[in-house]
């Protein structure tokens, strides 16, 4: 049986990543891919556990149609997780070529379809996506690390017209405007909109003729709409719809070249920010790690900050204090060093007030493990909700919430109450299941606060607020 292509040049990783997660051995796996290229109809296909062995740990790739089944194979064995070849790390390795999934025609061409995709489905519809953890995340964005060798854009499918810089300027007017209504308001009323401008401009990408500074330009621009839909997608709880439109977005970016690393180490950031969420705090510091070696060569800023601050709450969340300490004062540094006639839009949410409110979030996880931080905490949040600009309604809320949640920890009831009760007038201003998910938080932290009628109070406000409409 021939089905080993030309050797990868190390292990694989995603492919071992999944290999423990289904606890099988390698002659199980293998007798698993047999039977199902068996069922369609393939009975030559008849690896054993060697060869499983170097798919795994040579980094061997099995030729077509072998991925397909040992994807299927290994979703039977992942107890019915769906799971794809690229799930498995099995892409073709090296700089983009026509056809790859990174090449320009092919993220235009992905992204077209996700848009499209998106718009005709409802909130009941599966992702279009899995959820990537673990190797398999990581592995998605290793491709961005590598920005040489950029190809040609492609020539346009049907030629419709040509686009220039100003076109990609207005581009870009009209996604700090969606970006706006994000903060102001949460992702869900706005989010469809948002899909739906990057679905029109990704097809101006396939059918206009520009030059290269502007086609450049414009994959820059959509890899930023990309980053607004994601986040927006993030906000309204479709988590691996929104992982696929940030991974989209990066993909967007590289086309961009250097040009383009500045918003995808913002992406990279989205990334890990969503992990963290989700309580993947291993996959978070691995996603702004990379991306902090993403943007080594870019100046120091706001993007070098706020990657840096994301890494002190990922430390911190790992108990690694000292290292949460660092790289804190690392982001207090860079900000520092900002230039604002340099800073980027899509970096000019993280101000002071937002590393103020970032630090003390760290210090109160930090508390866990260390009671008197939470004063440090308190200090440094209300530091930075003091400073917070109003239209920034949602993060004004998630001020109030780790607030309470540190006035818990410090045992302070009335206070938590307080600050509770201004989180709910908030919370009622915007549409974010990011927002929910917090106040949960909040919920379980009041449980473990010694009962006083202040406390109760404020459950009994919390499980109201969350009820169903």
């Amino acid at each position: 049986m021939d089905t080993v292509s030309h050797p990868a040049a190390r292990p694989n990783e995603a492919l071992a990543h999944w290999v423990r997660t289904s606890g099988a051995s390698y002659g199980r796996i293998a007798t698993e891919v047999a039977a199902v290229a068996a069922r369609h109809g393939r009975q030559d296909i008849q690896p054993d556990s060697s060869r499983v062995s170097r798919w795994i740990n040579k980094g061997e790739r099995p030729r077509h149609p072998v991925p397909v089944f040992l994807a299927e194979a290994m979703s039977n064995l992942c107890h019915g997780r769906t799971l794809s070849p690229a799930d498995l790390g099995l892409t073709v390795a090296g700089p983009p070529r026509e056809g790859d999934a990174w090449s320009a025609r092919a993220v235009v061409a992905a992204i077209l379809h996700t848009t499209r995709s998106d718009a005709v489905t409802d909130d009941h519809t599966p992702p279009h996506a899995p959820l990537l953890a673990g190797a398999a995340l990581v592995n998605a964005v290793q491709p961005w690390l590598h920005l040489n060798g950029l190809e040609p854009l492609p020539a346009p499918d049907r030629p419709g017209g040509h686009i220039g810089l100003s076109d990609v300027a207005r581009i870009e007017a009209t996604t700090d405007a969606f970006r706006a209504l994000d903060n102001a308001h949460g992702g869900g009323l706005s989010r469809l909109a948002v899909v739906g401008q990057l679905q029109h401009i990704t097809h101006l990408a396939r059918t206009r003729t520009y030059t290269e500074e502007t086609g450049r330009a414009l994959f820059v621009a959509i890899a930023e709409l990309a980053s607004v839909a994601g986040w927006m997608t993030h906000d309204a709880g479709a988590h691996a719809d929104a992982q696929r439109y940030l991974l989209l977005g990066l993909q967007a970016a590289k086309q961009a070249g250097r040009d383009g690393a500045g918003i995808g180490g913002h992406l990279m950031n989205c990334l890990a920010r969503q992990a963290n969420h989700l309580g993947h705090a291993e996959d978070a510091l691995d996603l702004v790690q990379a991306a902090q070696y993403g943007t080594r060569k870019l100046p120091a800023g706001r993007l070098r900050a706020l990657l840096c601050s994301l890494e002190a709450r990922s430390h911190a969340v790992l108990g690694h204090i000292d290292e949460m300490t660092r790289a804190n004062g690392a982001a207090e540094q860079a900000l520092a060093d900002d230039d604002p006639a340099t800073t980027p839009r899509w970096a000019a949410w993280f101000d002071l007030a937002e590393f103020r409110v970032t630090a003390g979030v760290c210090e109160f996880i930090a508390a866990e493990h260390a009671p008197e931080r939470a004063g440090n905490a308190i200090t440094l949040i209300e530091q930075g909700t003091a400073d917070r600009p109003a239209e920034r309604v949602r993060s004004r809320a998630f001020d109030q919430i780790a607030l309470a949640r540190a006035h818990v920890r410090a045992g302070q009831p009335e206070a938590a109450a307080t600050t509770t009760a201004t989180a709910l007038t908030l919370m009622g201003t915007i549409t974010s299941t990011r927002v929910g998910d917090r106040l949960r938080e909040l919920d379980a932290e009041l449980g473990t606060a010694p009962g006083t009628s202040a406390t109760a109070d404020s459950r009994a406000r919390i499980h109201a607020a969350l009820q169903p409409l």
